[in-house]
């Protein structure tokens, strides 16, 4: 799989009906045992489905597709989260896609970390979100053309 190629190119879509179907079933506030309760294939459809729906919402324009591929992300970081630093490489991408829909990324993010649990997501969402320094560019992202519209590439270290 190459790196660099656009997430909805590289990243596969085969668990976005698994990643829909477990956001549809969730109640408004995440509890523990709701977290807890999903499995390694759901966190994978999860974690994937927000890198792939970020795209889509930026695409299609869509705040709630953004809100719902956020919740997905935050939910499989719940519950995989190793390296905080990773985790906020993989949500610069909605503070981008949020300001180019017109929403206010710490509204975003703080609403997404109210439906979760209390712990070490939650409050990076909420810390992340409020940040005004983040940039695609910044945390090695970069938005590309495609033919399909735009997308989201990882850019490669020591790239400009």
């Amino acid at each position: 799989m190459d790196p660099l190629r656009p997430n909805l190119e590289r990243i596969p879509g085969d668990g976005d009906a698994r990643a829909e179907r477990i956001l549809r079933g969730l109640p408004r506030r995440i509890d523990a045992a709701t977290v807890a309760a999903l499995d390694d294939g759901d966190v994978l459809a999860l974690g994937r489905y927000g890198a792939r729906q970020v795209v889509v919402a930026l695409r299609t324009r869509s705040k709630s597709r953004l809100r719902d591929a956020l919740t997905a992300a935050a939910l499989s970081e719940r519950l995989r989260m190793i390296d905080p630093r990773d985790t906020m490489v993989a949500l610069a991408p909605f503070v981008h896609v949020a300001r180019e829909l017109g929403v206010k990324p710490a509204r975003l993010f703080a609403g997404v970390a109210r439906r979760l649990p209390k712990g070490d997501v939650a409050t990076l969402l909420r810390v992340f979100g409020a940040r005004d320094d983040v940039t695609l560019e910044s945390f090695l992202w970069r938005l590309v053309d495609t033919p399909d519209g735009p997308d989201i590439v990882p850019a490669p270290w020591g790239s400009p």
